[in-house]
């Protein structure tokens, strides 16, 4: 581990040790008793804290908001299209759609053609982690009906 890690568990530690005193003081009127208590109630918190924060931290950092899809949203915020990916492809919306109404519905793809079998539409860019994410629908056809949506991601 390095250096980091401990000093980080230090400062918590402290932090925790001084609470976990003030707080006890008020409950438990017994010296040894509440220093048992808060040091126990220190030595096992500290690294669930330590845990707790860094699982916050990569919480906030792949964080992908989600919504509904809304065709007026599709078209007029083509970056942040990926939100609305995964309510297209759970709900089935584009599903034994023809290429006529997949038009209408979505729009034309960014690429492929009429004469491919598979549509693919640029959902914008997103963050992923330290680095970016980019988020494509594709829609696969079979005899003019779609037979497959799904998403694809590529991290940089």
């Amino acid at each position: 581990m390095s250096i980091e890690v401990y000093i980080i568990n230090l400062v918590i530690g402290i932090v925790t040790f001084i609470i976990l005193r003030w707080a006890l003081k008020k409950f438990i009127k017994s010296d040894k008793l509440r220093i048992r208590l808060t040091w126990l109630g220190t030595i096992i918190l500290t690294p669930l804290i330590y845990v707790g924060l860094i699982a916050v931290f990569f919480s906030i950092l792949f964080y992908q908001p989600t919504r509904d899809f809304d065709k007026e949203k599709w078209f007029a915020d083509i970056e942040r299209r990926y939100e609305m990916r995964d309510d297209l492809i759970e709900s089935g919306i584009l599903k034994d759609k023809n290429k006529k109404e997949i038009i209408d519905l979505i729009g034309l793809p960014d690429f492929g053609t009429d004469t491919t079998k598979i549509w693919n539409y640029d959902l914008g860019t997103s963050g992923a982690g330290f680095g970016w994410q980019f988020n494509t629908l594709l829609v696969t056809f079979d005899n003019d009906q779609v037979v497959k949506v799904e998403k694809q991601e590529i991290v940089d």
